[in-house]
């Protein structure tokens, strides 16, 4: 007769021997392997690369094989997930589907109500994606395009190219500002409040 691995158990067993270890349906020796698995499993969280983890459970239990501590931590990993082992890619293409379902679904009514969950369901996938991460420019472009800033001075517009206005020495960019503002005279004023 085979023996039953730890996994074979079902969810309500295994957690009756977490919590009584004394009254568990479990034989001494899968008892032993739960308790080694626990172990294994306290200590990816707070230790999530695998290597460290085992050699720590390999000095708590003197007893085992580096072979052993392995499919120990192997089996925590399986029974026990940690946030390190969470598949966070997944979820959120879950959730995603999730909320485009609901979107869809509510999308041909005319009830208020579920133009309500239309926009809420809005909000969470803008919670969910969240910032969309700033992109550098990439010089490449900027250096194949030619960029022309149109300067109007008294009406007449002129054509600067950026990159030549920027390489200009600081003198010449002032006075080319400085000629944006200019003072208006009394004739100028009256030339505005007649048209």
């Amino acid at each position: 007769m085979s023996k039953r691995a730890l996994e074979d158990y079902k969810y309500e067993e295994i957690k009756a021997a977490i919590l009584d270890p004394e009254h568990s349906s479990l034989s001494r020796e899968q008892q032993d392997h739960l308790n080694r698995v626990l172990s294994i499993a306290r200590l990816l969280d707070i230790q999530p690369i695998q290597s460290n983890a085992v050699n720590l459970h390999l000095a708590k239990y003197t007893n085992i094989k580096r072979w052993q501590a392995y499919e120990d931590c192997r089996l925590a990993m399986r029974l026990f997930n940690t946030i390190h082992s969470f598949e966070y890619d997944f979820w959120q293409t879950w959730l995603m589907n999730d909320i485009v379902r609901n979107i869809e679904e509510c999308k041909g009514s005319i009830d208020p109500r579920d133009r309500r969950v239309i926009a809420a369901e809005h909000a969470n996938i803008i919670k969910a994606l969240g910032e969309r991460p700033m992109k550098e420019i990439d010089p490449k472009l900027v250096e194949s395009h030619q960029f022309i800033m149109p300067i109007q001075i008294n009406n007449i517009t002129y054509q600067f190219d950026l990159f030549k206005f920027i390489a200009l020495d600081p003198a010449s960019r002032k006075k080319v500002t400085d000629a944006l503002i200019s003072e208006i005279t009394e004739t100028d004023v009256e030339d505005i409040m007649k048209s």
